[in-house]
């Protein structure tokens, strides 16, 4: 199982910084911070780890949201670039 490795990211700080909690990925962004893939939090030691890292990370962007002044009601976030992916089939 993979450790979280969340711990260097701020919120909302850079569009570069990223880290895995298990399969899922977090991109940090200064408009949005995108998650994608899965994790099961399962009903054992190794699920209340990663239960336990994903809360710690929302909470530190709870944390960042609330100490924004004049934070907007909405953005639109700006929309991501589409790339060219090889087929793996051919």
């Amino acid at each position: 199982m993979k450790q979280a490795q969340h711990p260097a990211i701020v919120p909302f700080a850079d569009d570069s910084a990223s880290c895995t909690i298990d399969g899922m990925t977090i991109e940090n962004g200064t408009d949005s911070i995108a998650f994608y893939g899965q994790t099961d939090l399962t009903r054992d030691k190794a699920g209340l780890r990663r239960a336990q890292d994903l809360l710690t990370f929302l909470q530190a962007v709870v944390d960042r949201l609330q100490s924004t002044p004049d934070l907007p009601a909405a953005i639109k976030p700006a929309p991501r670039k589409a790339g060219k992916v090889d087929n793996p089939f051919m």
